[in-house]
């Protein structure tokens, strides 16, 4: 197959002639906004056992992708060498190919010198190591010890957890989300006749207590019992040591955090978080982490004066309230929480804001009801709003360009939810492991605190 160019050696500048390649597997990126396709993603491998991600863009989708066939042979020529995904990328390569309106796919018949399958595996221990690493997401596999059944979380979404093991028994759980979840089930019912080994593609590191986990993306797809030579190795490895009735497998008890909204929001230590980058093409990243307020920074107040109209903060031009939003004078003012606090949980410590809504849910009294009660200065903090501090809680944070490139670490909590009393400072702040009650953000035991 001299005629042809292997995928290691393509680089921008690249003449390609032809490729011979077979199709790993197709899946097209939805948007979150309006639910439309963005494009289609294609792992493509050689007979080198190289493989490398290949685009497929909205106007030429119509025409390629029907000829595309997964674990297909074909031959392709006239295409492009494009940079490829900074963060989130199925193939741990800076390059990727972009198919163009003249390129040409022909099927060809499948003489078996190019592998069936090239995966980006991880070995379990390394896991906790990639949580907050976004730039590659990574396959894994193993052999299905546990098998939660299908349940609908708070909003409705629907989820299935597995717990894997590796040759050394050690465990890792996968939580698969939506139409991932309903595709492993199929899967599993059609393997009930012993031991069940899987490989499970395109997940993001997640670190729930001590232990590290891992969730589905668009990228997932799952694989069982597949002819994979490391596969068949952990067979031979465990088979005979374990009897693994599909019918009986129990479900695993893991920490999860549901986010109200439909979204699947991942859980980060604080240093996780102080490293996220935020992907090309996004403007905010969401995050959840649990942690411990252990001061209010008294330097920046804990209210701030505001327009009525767009609660935007107010500017002092001459004497007079000024609202830059609005572009007009202000003759009277509102008020709203605006609280930055020390948060830390066992890995460090970082600052997050608490805005009017979520700052209210902790204090448990309304602004208006504190001031008017007695004449604070902005500078003092009254007892009501310092009882916050010592509070165990669940914060939803939102990190914009700001954070990252102005290096502001007070990032912005969007929800809120108290764990106080719960169980849930011991494994906040020690090493300590345990399971915790599910948490919907959102529903918040609002304590009148008044004192």
């Amino acid at each position: 197959m001299s005629q042809y160019t292997m995928l290691s050696a393509l680089t921008p500048h690249s003449e390609t002639t032809s490729l011979l390649v077979r199709v790993g597997r197709v899946w097209q990126p939805i948007s979150r906004n309006n639910n439309v396709v963005l494009h289609t993603n294609v792992v493509l491998i050689d007979e080198q056992e190289n493989h490398m991600m290949a685009i497929i863009g909205k106007n030429e989708d119509d025409t390629l992708k029907p000829i595309l066939t997964e674990n297909g042979v074909c031959r392709i020529s006239n295409i492009k060498i494009v940079p490829g995904p900074k963060l989130y990328r199925t193939v741990d390569r800076d390059l990727a190919i972009n198919f163009l309106y003249m390129t040409k796919i022909e099927n060809i018949p499948d003489t078996g010198v190019i592998p069936r399958y090239k995966f980006e595996l991880q070995p379990f221990d390394k896991v906790i190591s990639l949580v907050g690493d976004i730039r590659t997401l990574i396959d894994v596999l193993g052999m299905v010890s546990s098998c939660g059944e299908l349940e609908k979380t708070s909003n409705a979404t629907e989820k299935m957890d597995l717990v894997l093991n590796n040759v050394r028994k050690e465990a890792m759980v996968v939580t698969l989300w939506e139409d991932k979840a309903t595709q492993i089930l199929k899967l599993l019912t059609a393997s009930k006749d012993g031991p069940v080994f899987v490989v499970i593609t395109g997940l993001l590191p997640n670190k729930f207590s001590a232990a590290a986990s891992l969730s589905s993306t668009v990228a997932t797809r799952c694989y069982v019992n597949i002819d994979y030579a490391p596969l068949n190795a952990l067979k031979d490895a465990l088979t005979g040591s374990n009897n693994v009735n599909q019918q009986s497998l129990s479900p695993p008890v893991t920490d999860r955090i549901d986010s109200s909204d439909g979204d699947t929001v991942q859980e980060l230590p604080i240093t996780s978080i102080r490293k996220t980058l935020i992907p090309e093409g996004t403007q905010v990243v969401h995050c959840m982490c649990r942690a411990k307020i252990v001061a209010i920074l008294e330097d920046n107040g804990w209210y701030y004066n505001c327009c009525p109209t767009c609660f935007r903060a107010l500017g002092d031009l001459d004497g007079k309230f000024y609202c830059l939003a609005c572009d007009e004078e202000t003759p009277t003012l509102a008020q709203r929480f605006r609280i930055v606090v020390q948060i830390e949980d066992r890995s460090g410590s970082t600052t997050v804001t608490l805005l009017n809504k979520e700052a209210q849910q902790l204090v448990g009294v309304p602004l208006l009801k504190i001031l008017a009660k007695q004449e604070y200065h902005l500078a003092t903090i009254p007892r009501v709003v310092n009882n916050i501090i010592g509070e165990v809680c669940a914060f939803h944070l939102e990190i914009t360009p700001y954070n990252i490139i102005q290096g502001c670490k007070d990032y912005t909590v969007t929800r809120v939810s108290d764990l106080t009393g719960v169980g849930s400072e011991t494994n906040i702040l020690s090493d300590s492991g345990g399971s915790h009650t599910p948490i919907n953000i959102g529903n918040v035991n609002k304590r009148q605190k008044m004192s």
